[in-house]
């Protein structure tokens, strides 16, 4: 007897051991498990704290963006047409009343384009394709350099929501950029698909920059933060006396 209770005690002692060790490698897996699910809660987290800044940050500016554009106008513009009108109509023969009427209209009309400009659900319905085109006009308008703008098919037509809002304020950064420091005599802006990829392309032909140096790294790395937050991915390539090019890419360009 004494010498089968022997087996029958290892036996069981292994069997015990062994359910330890299942139980102790399971809690681990569980807690494992636990602190990966708190990390990636964490981590989404964060995504969500960086995607609703970036949407706020870009929301403001295009806010100021559009505020510093209609007090130029205000001035430079309106104010113009307003001094022509009063001017027209104190003309003492009286011919000036059918010219004077139709300043009118016209500062009537420039009036209610800058009333659409401010209207953040107007910026929402916007066509893409003529935000765009909207912004070069303003370069145009201006006499500061020619722009040109070309489209294969309407790549970021289902483009939306707070992606939109996001893509529309980091073009404004890259033309307000060209005009402060490239100097250049044209603008370009391409839209396309590059292997089923929506892709739009911004050129100038102005003095460049180096794309290492402190100055420059801290507006790039702007660009790459803003379409990192909507899933998306800009490429930046210049250099000195050779212009610059900046590509803008979305997988899926659809909401947000």
């Amino acid at each position: 007897m004494e010498g089968n209770s022997l087996p029958t005690f290892l036996a069981i002692l292994t069997g015990v051991v062994l359910m330890v060790i299942m139980a102790v490698f399971i809690i681990a897996i569980v807690i494992i498990h636990k602190q990966r699910q708190i990390k990636n809660r964490h981590r989404i987290q964060l995504l969500k704290a960086d995607y609703e800044n970036t949407i706020l940050n870009a929301e403001k500016e295009i806010r100021e963006q559009t505020l510093l554009f209609v007090s130029q106008e205000l001035h430079d513009n309106i104010g113009q047409l307003l001094s022509l009108t009063k001017l027209v109509l104190n003309n003492p023969d009286g011919s000036g009343v059918y010219e004077g009427k139709k300043l009118i209209n016209q500062i009537i009309r420039e009036v209610r384009s800058l009333s659409r400009s401010i209207n953040k659900d107007y910026l929402n319905s916007l066509a893409f394709e003529d935000f765009l085109a909207g912004e070069l006009e303003k370069i145009e308008k201006s006499g500061f350099c020619a722009t040109t703008f070309e489209k294969s098919g309407n790549p970021f037509e289902d483009l939306e929501g707070d992606k939109k809002l996001v893509l529309i304020r980091m073009v404004q950064e890259c033309l307000n950029n060209a005009i402060k420091h490239a100097s250049p005599t044209l603008i370009s802006i391409n839209m396309y698909q590059e292997a089923g990829i929506p892709t739009l392309l911004i050129r100038d032909d102005g003095v460049g920059f180096d794309p290492e140096s402190a100055s420059s790294g801290l507006g790039i790395k702007n660009l790459k933060s803003r379409i990192k937050a909507i899933n998306g991915r800009v490429e930046v390539v210049s250099g000195i006396d050779e212009g610059t090019e900046i590509k803008i890419q979305f997988e899926n360009p659809a909401g947000s």
